[in-house]
Parts: structure tokens; sequence; C-alpha cells
């Protein structure tokens, strides 16, 4: 990527409303129904609030790096061996996230209309345009984002409008009927999409500008919202039971989807909205794969992006029970991302206290 490839805060807040959304927005409302049932909106909310306060670490960060390449910085900070742990973690994480993504993804194609289809066929396809994106640069994906993004909007207001008729929010009802441990148990899940704004921090030497608190904050704002109108509109159309049985919720509330007595059937829309954001998403993530070290050449990195997603489509096809699956996302895969994101952040928050003291040290000599 060459350094012109610039973007700025705005258009980075939509591309972690496509990234970070499909995360929030689908996979991760499954295991809150279940852990804290009818009261999965105050996990969410709690999130929010721990996100909030995790916001102002990210800034230090950010201050502390001033914008320059993490792999360099971390070079000139703590060594070169540490520089390559830990963006090899970096790597590691988004790879994760990229196998879950286009897991599900996959599972959900299988289950609702390509039944017969080999599983490979759409993976591959899909995979093949995320790499095209990512290799050309994240101008371009930016520009994918505006216009897949404006659809996504407009359908996602659709969907909540048009099921207003068989919403029943006494669902919601009684609050913390369990007690607050589910609650806080759930705040897990949304957590792990929270701490995906970790990306701010991966891709800092992309920005044209500093990103500023109200950045943060309004990021998080709009990552709870896309986190709570699938959440409780699940709730509230199938009761937190059924919601908490279903494996994409989500993706039923579009089945709800009437007008009138002669139009319905119009699930076929959700299919638009997941795939646009399992692309960007995916895009993305092998974006960083290929910018958290600092290779220069496009034949290096060519084949470093086609390495990685042969990794992901290996461990995507790898026959494997949903179940099985699902509970290994729920129980270890959505925590660790979760530890991931806090640990890291910690361990780069140090350094910086560390530069700072040696740099008032060398100026106070």
């Amino acid at each position: 990527m060459e350094q012109k490839d610039t973007i700025t805060t705005f258009q980075m807040t939509l591309i972690l409303m496509m990234v970070i959304g499909l995360q929030n927005h689908v996979i991760v409302i499954r295991p809150v129904i279940q852990t804290a049932g009818r009261d999965g909106w105050m996990s969410v909310l709690l999130s929010t609030f721990i996100t909030l306060l995790w916001g102002l670490l990210l800034l230090f960060i950010q201050k502390g790096i001033e914008q320059e390449h993490l792999y360099h910085w971390l070079v000139k900070q703590v060594g070169k061996p540490f520089a390559v742990i830990a963006c090899l973690s970096v790597y590691v994480y988004c790879v994760m996230l990229a196998i879950v993504t286009l897991k599900e993804t996959i599972v959900w194609e299988k289950i609702t209309f390509l039944q017969n289809t080999p599983v490979i066929l759409p993976a591959v396809v899909l995979l093949a345009l995320c790499i095209l994106a990512a290799i050309t640069s994240l101008r371009t994906i930016v520009i994918a984002t505006f216009f897949l993004l404006f659809f996504v909007v407009i359908l996602g207001f659709f969907v909540a409008t048009t099921n207003l008729q068989v919403k029943d929010y006494s669902l919601l009802l009684p609050m913390l009927e369990n007690g607050y441990s589910g609650v806080i148990k759930g705040a897990i899940y949304p957590g792990a999409g929270m701490g995906e704004l970790l990306i701010l921090i991966f891709l800092q030497h992309k920005l044209q500008n500093k990103v500023r608190y109200r950045t943060v904050f309004w990021n998080v704002v709009i990552l709870t919202i896309l986190t709570l109108g699938p959440l409780i509109g699940g709730i509230i159309e199938f009761g937190p039971t059924e919601a908490g049985a279903q494996r994409f919720t989500a993706f039923e509330e579009w089945g709800l989807v009437s007008l009138g007595r002669y139009i319905e059937h119009l699930d076929f829309l959700s299919i638009y909205q997941w795939l646009s954001g399992a692309f960007i998403r995916i895009a993305v993530l092998i974006l960083i794969t290929l910018e958290i070290f600092p290779v220069k050449k496009k034949k290096v990195k060519i084949f470093f992006a086609c390495f990685t997603a042969v990794i992901i489509l290996i461990l995507v096809v790898y026959p494997m029970p949903d179940i099985i699956y699902y509970k290994t996302l729920k129980n270890y895969i959505l925590p660790i991302a979760l530890s991931f994101s806090f640990i890291f952040s910690l361990t780069l928050g140090c350094i910086v206290i560390r530069a700072n003291v040696r740099k008032k040290r060398s100026i106070s000599l």
C-alpha cells in the first residue's frame, strides 16, 4: 500500500459500522440471549459503559504512538523480537475473526438457500473478492463500504418498522428475574465486538487526522444501537426462549416481514445485508494482516494474502458439527477475542507510559 492510501476518521467510522456491525448485529445475538435471557439488553448497555471508559485508553495509546506504524513504533520502544510477537498476535487475532465470519456466513447460506451447494464454492468466491479488495487499497474498501452501507441501513430500518405489528414489549419483563450474574456474563459477547475498536490502532497510520474521543463515543453509540436492534427485536418478536434457540435470530426476524396480505417472504433481502457485511469485514481483516507488518512489495503482499486465505479456507471447510462449532464460538472464541483486546491494549498502554517516562528523563538530563 502506498502512503497516500489514507482515509478520514468519518470514513473509518463507516468501515467500523460494517466490520463490527456484522459481529454485534448477527453473531453475538444468540450467545447474549442464551446467557442473559430477556435481560440481554442490559448486558449490551454494560459493555457500552465499559467500552466508553476503555476508549480513553485507546486515545492515550494513539497519542503516544503519534500515528506511526505500530510495528515501527514497537521496534523503537521495546525491540524487534517483542514487536514481531505482538504483530503476530494481531495477525492470529484477525485471522481468527475472519474464520468466524466466513464460517458463520457459510453455515447461514447452507441452512437457508444453498443446501445442496458444496461449502467450498461460496467460501472460495467470497474469499477471492475479499483478497482482491484487500490488496487494492483501503480507499477502495471505503468506496465499496459507502455504497453498500447505504442500502444496508435502509433495509435495517425497513425490517424494524415493518415488524412493529408483531412486537410485544411485555416480553422484556420482568427485569432481572435471574439476578445480575447473567447480565454480567452476557456482556462478554457484545464486549468482544466492541473490543474490535482496536482497528483504530492497527490502522492509525492510515488516518489523515487523529481520533478524538467524540469519534470513539459515536462509534460506540452506533454499535450499541446495531446490537440492541436485533437483540430486543428477537426477544419481543419470538420471546427469550425461542430467540435463544434460533441459530440466526436477526435473519429469523426477516421471516416475519410482510406488506399486507399478498407481499411476504422478503427474507431474501437479508442476503444483501449479510454478504455486504461479510465482504467488508473479511476484506478489512485481511488488509490488517497485510498492514501489520511493513511489507511494501506488491507481489509479497499478494502471496501473503493468498497464504492467509488458504489458512482461512482450510479451517472453514474443515468438517465440524455445527453444535460443536457454536459451543466453541460461545465458550472460547468470543471470550478469547475480548481478552485479547483488553490485554493487548493494556500492554500498549504500559509501553506508552514507559516511553513517556523515558522521554521526560532524557529532557531533564
